[in-house]
């Protein structure tokens, strides 16, 4: 059997100062890491090889076993390079770094000239120094004697990974990485594009020609961005003035370079289409709404064509009535409601103030499973990416790890404590040249919400990356990170920050249905994964898509017993609100109970201090859980998911494709445990019913005697609260339903009696 798994948050205990030394540091949450840098800018006065008349040179730098070399440069003996490798010192088993100049031309690439530099005499560069100098150095020839083999010039130092060399460096635990893929294992900071909302309110068309001046035409107005067509309804109106007061939506980012068509068109059927006008509207020209107030309507001239493909006449005096505006009013969700990391408005005359800073500091991974085979060993190149509001940050990429340090450290404004920051680590498939793989995503993204967190204080933890597999729940590792969220404004203005909403007025004031959004939000998400694609390097889509979806919109067994759990949990309060009353009543506790009675008809007698004293228990309540308050951050409940035990039915069943692609005796059993399932819900929805049924007959003369009786009580309990003390009733009805056991029979209440007896309409179903 093999070893249970843990899955539980542990702390972890780095050597960071957390910004407390008085010089000024900007490693607060990661440890350093000490690289040797070597920039190798050109070289001079190469000697001509005398066998092909020619010299190709490159560099090769290597120590140990490992090695990088320099693009070649053709036919020249003055060549320029100006790249940066990179040595983790840590890793270093040489004493030496050894620099040889090359020609490529040469059938064994023979060496020109060389440059050794011994590690120990490499100077360091100090906090607040620029970037060293290059130099020129001689290159000795094969027999060791300097000034034959021409000049080279490098620089050569000692840094950390805030050195500004550290993300153009070609490091070399990734020189086995492909030239023209070194690109993709340098860290990167990407920004998302801002977001718009394209609306086109379509009203109406005036003076339409159709072809057929004798059949009502079937007029609608297709909208067209790209890729992205909608359509309106076919008018109601079926003339040549059509009216539709519909409203379609795009969702646009910045730079615009697209063009809206709006084309006007006639269905004949029988895929028959009559073109009747259309007009064309770069982006960039379309007006924006930065303020609430509405954009006037304007009316656009249409060019008419004729047969699809004809080019278009003189102007035509059909016109197309409609509202075309950049809404920037409203936030563009590229995210799930719940994980948001960004709740601000498009404009930027409705950008909040700033409230804080968060920072996070993304130490190293443990234990992280291979993901890929490469040269018959299992291995893993990981990455991680973070991300909150607009800002991307990505790590560089370890290469043949299975335990990667990054140790590297962002901070990102923050304009509303209640939003959440994504965490997610990848394998990168993209190193060498036709590679056909892509990134995989190691373990569930890590998502923490900001209000969860202590003002100041640095979270240091290994946080468990576990993923769903068909065989049951798995840890694929532990992400080591610190984090630290500093609230910059005051206590009053936290206060204000709770009581605003969470997302632009205009949201609440005209809101979009909730179809509407999750539409919205999946055309944001290719607009993103569109426009980070084309940076250099690529941020690949299983990345940002991984990063921005949110849970798989199936059905599936296991979420909906944790959904269920989730509500038993919070309606727990009730059930042992009850079972004390229940307690009470049946006197186990007879000093109690007197003492309950006592409380009940104090408070009935001095009933103003019934809600004060609600609230003055609440407070109490408040206080005392301040002392067993939960200190960790959230994380991946594996209990609360329900993953720990081996159900692989369930699984298979969450994890299927959509549509399915199970065999059918797997298909049936599934069927059958739903059926079964499904069974418990109907018959626990169906008793509901039948309860506020009864609750909806007593007055409805269904049972007309039941009724009766009902009417007949509401009388007779109108005079007796009448001319009674309520007081009086409400102790008289406390010390009824407080008597002892003994003054009491098991037969059903006559209330209860009555009610069990009411109508439902169960016999009406067929």
């Amino acid at each position: 059997m093999p070893p249970k798994q843990d899955f539980s948050l542990k702390e972890i205990k780095p050597n960071i100062d957390g910004g407390k030394t008085l010089t000024p540091n900007m490693l607060t949450l990661v440890e350093p890491l000490y690289f040797v840098y070597v920039r190798v800018v050109g070289a001079a006065h190469l000697p001509v090889n005398q066998a092909t008349g020619t010299c190709d040179p490159y560099v090769e730098v290597k120590t140990g076993n490992y090695k990088a070399t320099t693009k070649h440069a053709q036919r020249t003996l003055a060549p320029i390079w100006n790249q940066v490798f990179a040595f983790n010192k840590d890793l270093l088993q040489s004493k030496t770094i050894e620099i040889l100049v090359r020609d490529k031309a040469a059938v064994t690439n023979a060496s020109i000239g060389s440059i050794t530099v011994v590690i120990g005499d490499i100077p360091a560069r100090l906090l607040g120094d620029s970037s060293p100098t290059p130099q020129w150095y001689k290159l000795a020839d094969q027999n060791g004697v300097p000034g034959r083999s021409g000049d080279l010039m490098l620089a050569i130092w000692v840094g950390n990974q805030m050195d500004d060399a550290f993300s153009v460096a070609w490091h070399l635990d990734a020189a086995s990485v492909s030239v023209d893929k070194v690109s993709n294992t340098r860290p990167q900071v990407y920004y998302s594009p801002r977001l718009w909302y394209l609306r086109v309110k379509v009203n109406s068309a005036q003076d339409l020609v159709v072809s057929d001046p004798n059949r009502k035409p079937e007029v609608y107005v297709k909208a067209t961005l790209g890729n992205k067509v909608l359509k309106t309804k076919v008018s109601k109106n079926k003339s040549a003035n059509p009216c539709w007061n519909e409203e379609l939506m795009f969702v646009v980012d910045e730079p615009f370079e697209d063009a809206l068509i709006l084309s006007v068109e006639d269905d004949r059927g029988d895929n028959k289409v009559d073109y009747l006008g259309r007009c064309v509207k770069p982006l960039h020209k379309i007006t924006q709404r930065l303020l609430p107030p509405f954009p006037s309507e304007e009316i656009i001239n249409l060019k008419r064509y004729g047969v699809l493909g004809e080019e278009p006449t003189e102007k035509f005096s059909s016109k197309l009535r409609a509202t075309i505006f950049l809404d920037g009013v409203y936030h563009v969700f590229d995210e799930p409601a719940l994980f948001s990391t960004d709740l601000t408005a498009t404009s930027p005359k409705l950008k909040p103030g700033k409230v804080g800073d968060l920072e996070l500091g993304i130490l190293k991974a443990e234990g992280l499973v291979p993901m890929k085979s490469k040269n018959g060993l299992e291995t893993t190149d990981a990455f991680c990416v973070a991300k909150y509001g607009q800002k991307w940050a990505r790590t560089s990429t370890v290469v043949s790890s299975l335990a990667p340090k990054w140790m590297k450290q962002y901070q990102w404004d923050v304009y509303d404590p209640c939003t959440v920051i994504a965490i997610g680590v990848f394998d990168n498939g993209n190193l060498q040249v036709g590679d056909g793989w892509y990134d995989t995503l190691i373990g569930k993204v890590i998502r923490i919400r900001l209000s969860t967190l202590d003002f100041g204080r640095i979270y240091k933890y290994a946080y468990p990356l576990i993923a769903l597999k068909p065989d049951g729940v798995k840890k694929m590792g532990e992400l080591h990170f610190t984090l630290r969220f500093n609230f910059t404004k005051t206590w009053g203005d936290m206060v204000y920050q709770y009581t605003q909403p969470l997302l632009p007025k205009t949201q609440y004031t005209n809101p979009m249905s909730v179809y509407q959004i999750d539409n919205l939000r999946h055309q944001a998400v290719q607009c993103i994964t569109w426009r980070l694609a084309r940076s250099d390097p690529p941020l690949s889509r299983e990345v940002v898509e991984s990063m921005l979806n949110g849970p798989q919109s199936v059905w599936s067994l296991r979420r909906g017993r944790v959904n269920f759990i989730r509500v038993m949990e919070c309606l727990n309060c009730f059930v042992t609100a009850w079972n004390w009353f229940d307690d009470l009543r049946q006197w186990k506790n007879s000093g109690i109970t007197v003492l309950a009675w006592a409380a009940f008809v104090c408070a009935i007698c001095y009933s103003e201090m019934i809600i004060p004293g609600l609230l003055l228990f609440l407070f109490c309540y408040g206080l005392q859980n301040y002392l067993k308050r939960a200190r960790d951050i959230p994380y991946l409940d594996t209990k609360l998911s329900q993953v720990e035990t081996e159900n692989v039915l369930d699984f298979g069943e969450e994890l299927d494709s959509f549509p399915t692609s199970a065999p059918p005796d797997v298909l049936r059993l599934r069927y059958d445990i739903l059926r079964s399932t499904g069974y418990r819900i109907e018959s626990a929805v169906g008793n509901l019913a039948t309860q506020l049924e009864r609750f909806h007959s007593i007055l409805s003369w269904r049972d007309r005697r039941a009724t009766l009786i009902f009417m007949l009580f509401c009388f007779i309990a109108i005079i007796v609260f009448f001319f009674v003390p309520f007081r009086l009733l409400s102790i008289l009805f406390a010390t009824y339903l407080l008597r002892s056991p003994r003054f009491r029979v098991t037969l059903p209440p006559i209330p209860q009696n009555v009610f069990r007896r009411l109508p439902t309409r169960d016999e009406c179903l067929l």
